[in-house]
């Protein structure tokens, strides 16, 4: 769904994404986030207000089990992996110099 539609389900149903703030103990800030990023805590409790599933909101969000899908961060573990600015360049522009 589109955070717009989520809005306007959430006030069709009688809440508003302060209420659901002030409700659970959360900032608005962080409720309204939770329309455009991972959250699974502040999804389930967007879509229990809206009577259904969290999956069925963000099904990008979840894996064929309604696990949250974990979004990697940091740098990738892979062995192949090499970084955009490799030194490679420059070490080669230093020994040209030399």
């Amino acid at each position: 769904m589109h955070p717009a539609d989520i809005k306007c389900a959430l006030e069709k149903a009688g809440w508003s994404l302060r209420q659901l703030a002030l409700k659970n103990e959360l900032s608005a800030a962080s409720v309204a986030v939770a329309l455009k990023k991972r959250w699974p805590r502040v999804e389930s409790i967007i879509a229990e207000a809206l009577g259904i599933k969290p999956w069925e909101i963000w099904p990008s969000r979840y894996d064929s089990n309604h696990k949250p899908i974990k979004k990697h961060r940091g740098w990738p573990t892979s062995k192949s992996f090499k970084p955009k600015h490799s030194t490679e360049a420059s070490d080669k522009r230093q020994g040209d110099s030399q």
